[in-house]
């Protein structure tokens, strides 16, 4: 039986404005995150950006085991 996740990954852009940490934007891969980080970085240089990594828990209606392997 092969592993099922039981999280999954995300990441937060954060833009620091005048009230400080703003989340801007949120993408599902680091590739996204490193390119959308070059974007802003490109675009806004005046305001510093980063990005945060977060784990959200993955319930089972949201990410139900196919029939297929509920039974192998």
């Amino acid at each position: 039986m092969a592993y099922v996740r039981k999280t999954r990954d995300y990441w937060d852009i954060e833009q620091h404005t005048e009230c400080g940490w703003e989340v801007v934007s949120s993408e599902v891969t680091r590739v996204d995150t490193k390119r959308a980080l070059k974007e802003y970085r490109e675009n806004q240089p005046e305001y510093p950006v980063r990005s945060v990594k977060h784990r959200e828990k993955i319930d089972a209606q949201s990410n139900p085991v196919p029939a297929e392997q509920a039974h192998a």
